[in-house]
């Protein structure tokens, strides 16, 4: 594996502490097309777990998206997602803030 580009987040502005971070969790938006429902895919402690979802917490209005969740070690109620979103044909990588209704949504 062949790393193509790194991406400097203290230049985005996000205020998070990605060096001092965990990856607590991944989760998959799986749905159709303009669907209103969504199958999301949790794994977290080594366990997967289905739900089938409103399409609330997918970054991707349209489509499908996989979600990495991390959060600060000093600060567990700062949490932020790392997605991967298909859009006509591209590919988009973005960092959403995650609302303490999501967090109770997706991991309670």
């Amino acid at each position: 594996m062949s790393k193509v580009k790194s991406i400097d987040l203290d230049e985005q502005n996000i205020n998070f502490e990605f060096c001092s971070s965990q990856q607590f969790a991944t989760v998959n938006f799986d749905r159709d097309e303009d669907s209103d429902k969504v199958l999301i895919t949790i794994i977290q402690n080594g366990k997967i777990k289905q739900i089938d979802g409103d399409n609330k917490y997918n970054p991707s209005k349209r489509r499908s998206s996989s979600c990495v969740y991390l959060k600060e070690e000093s600060n567990d109620s700062n949490i932020v997602k790392l997605c991967t979103i298909q859009h006509k044909g591209n590919t988009l990588f973005e960092i959403h803030k995650v609302s303490n209704e999501e967090f109770i949504y997706m991991f309670k």
